[in-house]
């Protein structure tokens, strides 16, 4: 049985900005393609917004995540971690 890597805490969050992100990719085109033809683009443009809002909030969370893990891992590893070496 093969083993398998543990996933990294932000994996799921990222996996969730990049559907979202390809789905903002399509609105932004069918957005772009209703304004080059005339016909109207409010309804996509609104849907743009929400996808853009939607991968702020994840990358935010994103980086809260990362944040907490860095500080557990800090204070796992105490003081001794933060010593920087000279030369």
């Amino acid at each position: 049985m093969a083993q398998r890597a543990p996933l990294r805490p932000t994996s799921r969050i990222e996996e969730a900005i990049g559907f979202v992100g390809c789905f903002g990719l399509l609105f932004f085109g069918v957005t772009v393609f209703c304004e080059l033809t005339g016909r109207p683009a409010l309804g996509w443009a609104l849907t743009l917004l929400g996808a853009v809002v939607a991968i702020v909030l994840l990358d935010r969370w994103r980086r809260r995540v990362l944040r907490r893990t860095a500080d557990a891992a800090q204070a796992d590893h105490g003081p001794a971690a933060t010593r920087v070496s000279g030369r």
